[in-house]
């Protein structure tokens, strides 16, 4: 899987009867999950408490996306070899499989496909063929965690979180517990392209370019790029893409305010800043600085062809960009256009799912496996763009000297923003990307649409 759509993993193909009555578990409970009686059979004390001995020759279940590379991965435990996100976690298995002193063996669960994923695992989990480990993002952790679906990280079993980043930390958070391991961050920054920057007169002497720092500002320098090069100057996915979504997000919290409410009770959709925001938004179309119908896979080929002067994008692009483009590349945080800096993040991390049988030996087994992952975040971050989730990775020469990393370091410590921890998130992302989209695709009005997407909000939120 590449991070293309993030959050669209939420969305369902139809797999199985039980995946196919659910949108992120909203009734999975229908479908035959106990989990409160479950988790209540084993608990932290029981897990911590597993010998050496117990745990040897357990087998255990996982449950991803990524895609599929064995035949390049068969084997191979040597990390230097990764080079994306499915060759980076398939290798770590087959290292921890060799290498752990317990002898557990990992043994892969159901596809590989980033489209259907989520629908595969509401199908398992409301089964008694769960997995005892299940990668998943941050924003869609609380609706797991909510239904009483994921162990909670237990006390005594070696899994240090201390010295995890805010925004990583954030991620495995709900009501106050960890539900899960973090593994990395993700998050939007800024994708240049030096040479039409250049050319546009926007270079400074030292040879780089100052973002702008406000809205009247960037519009002066997309003016300034559509002049002197006849090229765009931003590059966004602003069809069947939650890039918009994203973007209009994080210009809502650049101006101190946030679309829910910081307790999850109450919806925001229609303040003064998200009005400002989506207008904005609509600007940038209008006045021609950037192209309305491009979805990801044209957004991203676009700015390899050249044609503008920033992407909007995330940092699983870096490496890709870094390969592949013709001109001079580089990057920078998320533009900041308002008085405090944010910019979209989420986080992939590991979860223990509650299982039909409960048994200490594999709830043991499967947080071994969690805490090695986490242990390798920066050999993941390295191998795939994302961003690691602890302090220690980030602040590695290994990390830092591979390429730009070093351009967007408090993306990953400060400015990362991860989604709201309520439930009902990612119902509301999805209704959030289908109304705001057509101000800019179909000329709906930004007023009405704000109204709309407000009573849809709350109406979800309750």
């Amino acid at each position: 899987m590449t991070m293309r759509q993030g959050r669209a993993l939420t969305r369902h193909a139809g797999i199985g009867a039980c995946a196919l009555a659910t949108t992120a578990l909203f009734v999975l409970t229908g479908c035959g999950v106990n989990s409160a009686s479950s988790s209540k059979a084993v608990d932290g004390a029981a897990i911590a408490s597993v010998s050496d001995d117990d745990l040897k020759g357990t087998t255990i279940t996982m449950a991803r996306f990524f895609g599929d590379c064995q035949e390049k991965t068969d084997g191979v435990t040597d990390l230097s070899k990764a080079n994306s996100e499915c060759t980076a976690i398939s290798i770590l298995t087959n290292k921890f499989n060799a290498e752990n002193k317990w002898g557990i063996k990992v043994e892969r669960m159901g596809g590989a496909s980033w489209h259907s994923y989520y629908d595969s695992l509401n199908a398992a989990l409301a089964s008694s063929d769960r997995p005892d480990v299940a990668i998943m993002h941050g924003s869609n952790l609380p609706d797991y965690a909510a239904k009483g679906l994921l162990m909670e990280v237990p006390d005594g079993v070696g899994i240090d979180l201390s010295g995890s980043t805010k925004p990583a930390l954030d991620a495995v958070t709900y009501k106050d517990k960890k539900w899960g391991v973090p593994f990395d961050t993700h998050a939007i920054i800024s994708h240049l392209n030096m040479d039409i920057l250049s050319q546009a007169g926007l270079v400074g002497e030292d040879g780089t370019y100052k973002l702008p720092t406000s809205p009247d500002e960037l519009l002066e320098h997309a003016k300034a790029v559509k002049e002197k090069t006849g090229k765009n100057y931003i590059d966004i996915a602003l069809s069947k893409d939650p890039m918009g979504e994203r973007l209009w997000m994080t210009l809502v919290q650049q101006q101190g305010s946030d679309i829910i409410s910081a307790d999850g009770t109450k919806a925001n959709m229609n303040s003064a800043e998200a009005k400002t925001s989506l207008e904005f938004i609509n600007t940038l179309v209008k006045d021609g600085y950037t192209t309305v119908n491009h979805d990801y896979d044209a957004s991203v080929q676009g700015f390899l062809r050249g044609e503008s002067a920033v992407m909007y994008n995330g940092v699983w692009s870096v490496n890709q960009f870094t390969a592949e483009a013709p001109f001079k590349y580089e990057t920078s945080d998320a533009l900041m256009l308002f008085k405090d800096k944010a910019t979209w993040a989420n986080s992939h991390v590991w979860t223990v799912p509650v299982s039909a049988k409960p048994d200490a030996k594999k709830y043991r087994a499967a947080f071994e496996f969690t805490k090695f992952l986490n242990e390798h975040t920066g050999d993941w971050a390295i191998a795939t763009g994302h961003m690691p989730a602890t302090q220690k990775a980030l602040d590695s020469s290994e990390y830092l000297n591979a390429p730009h990393r070093s351009q967007y370091l408090k993306t990953a410590t400060t400015y990362a923003r991860m989604a709201p921890r309520v439930e009902a998130w990612p119902k509301i992302a999805d209704q959030i990307q289908e109304q705001i989209e057509a101000t800019w695709l179909n000329g709906a009005a930004v007023g009405t649409t704000l109204d709309k997407l407000q009573e849809t909000a709350s109406s979800s939120l309750k």
